[in-house]
């Protein structure tokens, strides 16, 4: 398996969000919701496209967990392994309850379930934004 490259730290003093979401249409509503929060939203339609971009430093990552090839479960894990530790925010289904115990296990900071984007996204991202969990060891 092929390291990863360490994120470069940009001169902007906007906040970075890396959204990974397969599904167009959903990748946009998530990033109208994130939009008052005046950040710089990067989109990919793949975690194998974001770890090819891998060319910034994210204030945080929200990711779907059932993506097309490497799930959202698997970036967090080759991301924490990496020791690459942005805060991560896992999206699913409601009814995944083993999904969501298995992320936050695995270090994801929260599990959103998709029923309830709009009422929990961007809060939870603000807050993180402004308050980055510690690295992890």
């Amino acid at each position: 398996m092929a390291s990863l490259p360490a994120p470069r730290f940009s001169v902007s003093h906007r906040h970075v969000i890396a959204l990974v979401e397969a599904n167009a249409q959903d990748r946009s509503t998530l990033h109208a919701l994130l939009r008052p929060l005046n950040a710089d939203i990067r989109d990919f339609d793949s975690a194998e496209s974001y770890l090819a971009a891998a060319n910034g430093c994210f204030g945080c990552l929200i990711t779907e967990m059932a993506l097309p090839g490497m799930s959202g479960l698997d970036l967090l894990r080759r991301l924490r392994a990496a020791g690459i530790t942005p805060p991560v925010i896992l999206v699913g289904e409601e009814s995944d309850v083993r999904a969501a115990v298995t992320a936050m296990r695995e270090g994801a900071v929260d599990f959103i379930e998709k029923p309830l984007l709009d009422v929990a996204i961007l809060k939870r991202v603000a807050y993180l934004l402004d308050h980055p969990p510690p690295p992890l060891h």
